[in-house]
């Protein structure tokens, strides 16, 4: 009797654990889905203005150009509503995993009819950027993470041709989530000579948030990032030498200088230091390559720059 009861143990253990395998194993989670989507995003216009943008995708069809794709809306209430928010266009997916916008412009970004990701890329592959400008990118690498209950790939995205041993990273991209610069943030902004950046802070699929990234300290949804609305460049007289620099960045004013902050272009605060000169130098040797903003506060007032981390 133990023996046979043993046995049945040992048979519901190993039926337990084959269960527990299958529920780990990678599956493709589409872009495109049932149900309700909604993606929080910041945005900075050329570092002049901050914009709040909320995106929700419904269940709705619309029919675009003989295609058939899903109705894409603007919003920046605390709340989803299908009849006061702004339906901007729509999104599609293939069978071969590439999303596809087509639509309008809202206020401030980018916002372009477009191939807007494609999952089905290998490390190596190419994907070309149509607007703003003709890029051409490659994907550097491609982890499997697990996030939100689910195995997920993300595609680290760099520039086509550049084989030093670490890339600058142009964009990141999850699978069933999309770029972690916001949903239709176009990754060439991050090359542009002006100071464009963007985060996704949340994504929500029916109503459960799977992803966030609470970096400028506002720990939810719904709130625009204080004091950064209709930020002005006032301060003209501020310059950063050498940029750009592998090493040292030198900051002067004409006015005191009572602060510096760093941004990475995922809009997260990588370094920051008080000060009460009109002359500064930090190091940021130990960032990574990339285009960083080096926000400036002096009497005057508070100013945005790009610069280029060799």
């Amino acid at each position: 009797m133990k023996t046979h009861v043993y046995k049945l143990l040992l048979g519901f253990m190993f039926t337990l654990l084959c269960i527990t395998t299958q529920a780990q194993e990678y599956t493709y989670i589409p872009m495109v889905k049932p149900g309700l989507q909604i993606w929080t995003d910041d945005f900075g216009n050329c570092g002049v203005n901050y914009h709040f943008r909320r995106f929700a995708l419904t269940d709705e069809d619309t029919l675009i150009e003989n295609e058939t794709y899903k109705k894409l809306y603007f919003f920046t209430s605390d709340e989803f509503n299908p009849l006061t928010a702004e339906c901007i266009g729509g999104l599609r997916e293939n069978d071969q995993k590439q999303v596809y916008f087509k639509g309008g412009a809202i206020p401030g970004g980018i916002l372009h009819s477009s191939l807007m990701f494609d999952f089905s890329l290998s490390v190596g592959d190419t994907f070309f950027c149509y607007y703003p400008f003709s890029l051409t990118f490659q994907v550097k690498n491609i982890d499997t993470i697990d996030y939100a209950g689910a195995k997920r790939k993300k595609f680290t995205m760099g520039l086509h041709g550049d084989t030093s041993s670490s890339p600058y990273i142009v964009a990141q991209m999850i699978e069933g989530i999309g770029n972690t610069q916001g949903l239709m943030y176009d990754m060439s902004c991050n090359l542009a000579l002006c100071m464009y950046w963007g985060q996704n802070r949340c994504y929500e699929h029916n109503g459960e948030l799977l992803y966030h990234n609470y970096s400028q300290g506002v720990e939810d949804c719904i709130t625009p990032l204080l004091g950064l609305n209709e930020i002005k460049l006032e301060d003209n007289s501020i310059t950063l030498y050498p940029n750009p620099t592998s090493k040292d960045v030198n900051i002067s004013s004409e006015n005191i200088i009572n602060s510096i902050e760093v941004f990475n272009s995922l809009g997260q605060k990588v370094y920051q230091e008080k000060a009460k000169s009109k002359e500064r130098t930090i190091d940021v040797s130990s960032l990574l390559k990339g285009v960083y903003i080096i926000g400036v506060n002096t009497e005057k007032g508070y100013s945005r720059k790009k610069l280029i981390k060799e």
